[in-house]
């Protein structure tokens, strides 16, 4: 997607600090709106002037635009296949399985980014810039394909997603990823 594309705000100011709209330097629609219910008391409604007050407020709210997905330097614990795609507790044995298998000290250093189509990991540069051997590829896990995430309750700091991989011939394998 094109950066100018994203559709990602930050709220910037609330509609309290808006400035009134006026007239003219020394009077606005609300002063000129009171001045005239005080002079003609038979038009006075029942009902409070700040309703009335609220006609006039402008509705417009600034925005800032983020320049960048947010990125977090996880340890990548592995995969294990999984038979429920959603769910509470559908992730509960295939985290289990991972944790066994590599325990909390176990894991490779990745860089997961959240963006909008999706979850991307890469390996975290080692040394100097250039200086690593082989250069390792990203992995992208789209959206569509993403059919649940969540946080571990049972072991500490632990987000786990099920991703629909594809498989030879179109079959699907339902694989549950770990990441602290």
């Amino acid at each position: 997607m094109l950066p100018w594309r994203r559709n990602k705000f930050v709220l910037v100011e609330d509609e309290a600090k808006c400035k009134a709209k006026s007239l003219s330097p020394g009077l606005a629609y609300t002063s000129l709106l009171s001045s005239f219910l005080r002079s003609c008391p038979d038009l006075l409604p029942d009902w409070p002037l700040e309703r009335l007050g609220r006609v006039f407020r402008s509705r417009r709210q600034k925005v800032e635009l983020n320049k960048e997905d947010p990125t977090y330097t996880v340890w990548y614990l592995g995969n294990a296949v999984t038979l429920h795609a959603k769910g509470d507790g559908c992730t509960d044995d295939a985290v289990g399985k991972i944790w066994a298998r590599c325990g909390p000290g176990g894991g490779t250093k990745m860089k997961l980014t959240l963006g909008p189509h999706g979850i991307r990991m890469q390996p975290c540069e080692r040394g100097a810039p250039g200086g690593s051997g082989g250069r390792r590829p990203a992995h992208a896990y789209l959206l569509p394909r993403i059919t649940y995430c969540t946080a571990d309750g049972r072991h500490p700091r632990v987000f786990a997603w099920v991703y629909r991989h594809q498989a030879r011939h179109k079959a699907v394998v339902l694989r549950c990823h770990a990441a602290r």
